[in-house]
């Protein structure tokens, strides 16, 4: 039996409906193994979970047993990822938190605060529409297209747009970015890239960095 629509979902599902939301939001499908790897749980918790959100009417599951969110988990969802976005704000903004800090604490902070404090803190905040990675907040107009560096024209200026969500978890690489220069609103030129090393140039002086920031860096032209 389905849980009554007025019926709140636990920190636990709404971790889950995020990250079912980001993932989607990133291109899609959603597997439970891409689940399991993106929340680092084993395989039989997200098949738990998936099961108990589909019995709540959150998620379907499609004939290839790819997961889908239903109108209500996809409202629920966007909800709770405008909370994280607000939150890292305004732990940057209002806090003075460094950029790449904020993901942790949003994650312990995003289920306790009120409909009533998000609405002020948006205020407060000036109605952002993006978080302090680049990603837009739920339902902004401000949706700038992007790609991957590694897909970039060698050669041509291109500004950081944002780091997706899905790689903000991975111990440490926030830091290495920042550390490299690579924050969000850069200007850099792609110089070449190879299985070893992208190598970049960044106020006329060449870096080189982890390969696999050609796929976890999105990029826009400069002009």
């Amino acid at each position: 039996m389905a849980t009554p629509a007025s019926a709140q979902p636990t920190s636990g599902a709404e971790e889950y409906l995020q990250a079912i939301w980001t993932l989607l939001d990133e291109g899609g499908p959603v597997t439970n193994a891409q689940l399991a790897a993106f929340l680092r749980v084993s395989p039989a918790s997200v098949s738990e979970m998936v099961h108990r959100l589909e019995r709540e009417g959150l998620v379907d599951l499609s004939e290839r047993r790819e997961i889908r969110l239903t109108e209500r988990g996809d409202g629920l969802a966007r909800r709770v990822v405008r909370r994280h976005r607000l939150i890292e704000r305004m732990l940057v903004d209002l806090l003075g938190y460094e950029w790449w800090k904020t993901h942790d604490e949003a994650e312990r902070l995003e289920h306790a605060i009120s409909p009533e404090m998000e609405e002020k803190l948006a205020e407060r905040l000036g109605d952002p529409d993006s978080c302090p990675h680049g990603n837009p907040m739920p339902g902004t107009t401000r949706r700038r297209w992007s790609q991957p560096l590694e897909n970039a024209p060698p050669g041509d200026p291109m500004v950081i747009e944002r780091i997706p969500d899905q790689f903000e978890h991975e111990p440490g690489f926030l830091e290495y970015l920042d550390q490299q220069g690579l924050r969000p609103g850069t200007t850099l030129r792609l110089v070449d890239r190879s299985a070893d090393a992208v190598v970049l140039e960044i106020d006329g002086t060449r870096r080189s960095v982890r390969p696999d920031c050609g796929l976890k860096v999105w990029v826009r032209p400069a002009s």
